[in-house]
């Protein structure tokens, strides 16, 4: 018999992700699947019927309810109702995010004081939150590796400038993936079982990022995955991922935890590095 989760879910589409996040270890595998897709395309469960969605997932239109019910909804079509929300709320175009801003900061609160505490929120959720022995296990990964080849574009694009500047200074050897992107895919091809691949997306995952994941773990190299969610299509049960989300202020998204974390990751690489630098030496 499915466990229902006891706790009301939420009814804004934009806080069921970090919630389901939460609960996900709660769930049998075969709805874990569910959820999974469902996060990843919450376009199809908004539009489309129980029938069309359940073939689309490879399950039956009951697992659907039974999916809905276990994470606390009346039905699928209560479910459906939220995600039907989130097209509503559509990503704003950067000036609406803009006016947005300006007239939330006028009436309560500065520009400055906005993300000084969105960062110092998103900061403390990392401290409370982080895995601390995902982030060592995958430290040592990424100093074992020949070669750390390093992935990301969009929001991703400064954390990878970042880790690789870090990286190259603490004498790890790394590169950037960059190029076209059937260039890059081709790289990825290349590594070896002894490279590491360190990729790095956030909602809502650039596709690019996630094929270098899925060419790499095909080819049996590591991938060590930076992104915000269990859910993220580049979080693999076969691979290395750390978590961080960042609190959102009129739809921008800083990356103060991003980057304190990044930082905390590349020194465990130097310090780990250095050890084996070390046995090597004696």
């Amino acid at each position: 018999m499915t466990k229902i989760i006891q706790v009301k879910p939420p009814r804004v589409f934009s806080e069921l992700k970090p919630w389901l996040q939460d609960h996900y270890q709660d769930l049998p595998k075969r709805l874990q699947s569910v959820a999974v897709f469902a996060m990843h395309n919450p376009d199809v469960i908004a539009l489309n019927t129980i029938a069309s969605i359940s073939d689309q997932v490879s399950v039956t239109p009951s697992t659907m309810v039974r999916f809905a019910k276990s994470i606390g909804y009346q039905g699928f079509s209560d479910m459906q109702a939220v995600f039907q929300e989130s097209m509503r709320h559509v990503p704003q175009p950067y000036s609406e995010r803009l006016n947005s801003m300006q007239r939330s900061a006028g009436r309560e609160q500065t520009v400055l004081s906005q993300f000084t505490q969105a960062a110092a929120e998103s900061i403390t959720r990392l401290e409370q939150k982080v895995d601390e022995s995902a982030l060592l296990k995958a430290s040592e990964q990424l100093a074992q590796a020949r070669m750390v080849y390093i992935a990301g574009q969009g929001r991703a694009e400064p954390v990878v400038a970042y880790l690789h500047y870090t990286l190259v200074k603490l004498g790890v050897q790394s590169v950037v993936l960059s190029g076209m992107p059937h260039s890059m895919a081709d790289k990825a091809r290349m590594l070896q079982t002894d490279d590491v691949l360190l990729a790095i997306s956030f909602s809502p995952y650039t596709a690019n990022t996630r094929e270098l994941v899925d060419i790499c773990l095909l080819n049996k190299a590591k991938v060590v995955a930076l992104t915000d969610s269990t859910l993220s299509p580049i979080a693999r049960a076969d691979d290395f991922h750390l978590e961080v989300l960042e609190d959102e202020v009129s739809g921008f998204r800083g990356l103060s935890a991003t980057m304190c974390l990044a930082l905390c990751l590349a020194v465990e690489t130097g310090r780990v590095r250095a050890e084996l630098d070390k046995k090597l030496n004696t």
